[in-house]
């Protein structure tokens, strides 16, 4: 199905547009893993007699300290983009190209767990043998909803 497009859609849809993360999402992201990071390691410090705590507590620190690693790693790559949305598909920023044609599922998915959101993903489906069947993107820290990539999405298709 053909979706209307005025000129001035058209006009702007000539050129690639790329998708960024947000400076301060990754800023919010990076200081509430530290700060998790920073509780569990108190937890740890606290629970020395019993060592199925330090390891829970151990294990989650790490883990939190690994994303607030992620987070503030791509604060240094915020000129570049996480994705290029284009005529010829989708571009992440490894160079993977995944052709409109190629792609059987696009959506945006909100997580949230007793109504607190708590992420928020891109899940594409497509029918080439490389990449996998399934591209999953994190998508908290993008610039755009998932009604604006939708779009996005509809009117470079």
């Amino acid at each position: 199905m053909e979706i209307y497009s005025s000129t001035s859609q058209r006009e702007q849809t000539r050129q690639d547009r790329p998708v960024f993360y947000s400076r301060p999402r990754l800023i919010a992201g990076a200081a509430l893993w530290v700060v998790v990071a920073c509780v569990l390691a108190v937890l740890c410090i606290r629970a020395q007699d019993k060592n199925i705590g330090i390891l829970i507590a151990a294990a989650f620190g790490l883990l939190a300290a690994w994303l607030a690693f992620k987070c503030i790693r791509q604060l240094g790559n915020i000129a570049t983009p996480a994705f290029v949305v284009g005529h010829q598909g989708l571009t992440f920023e490894n160079g993977l190209l995944i052709p409109w044609q190629n792609i059987v599922e696009n959506i945006w998915v909100n997580q949230s767990y007793m109504g607190i959101p708590i992420g928020r993903q891109i899940q594409i489906k497509t029918d080439l043998p490389k990449p996998k069947a399934r591209v999953l993107r994190r998508a908290t820290a993008l610039q755009i909803s998932g009604d604006e990539y939708l779009a996005l999405c509809d009117a470079y298709r």
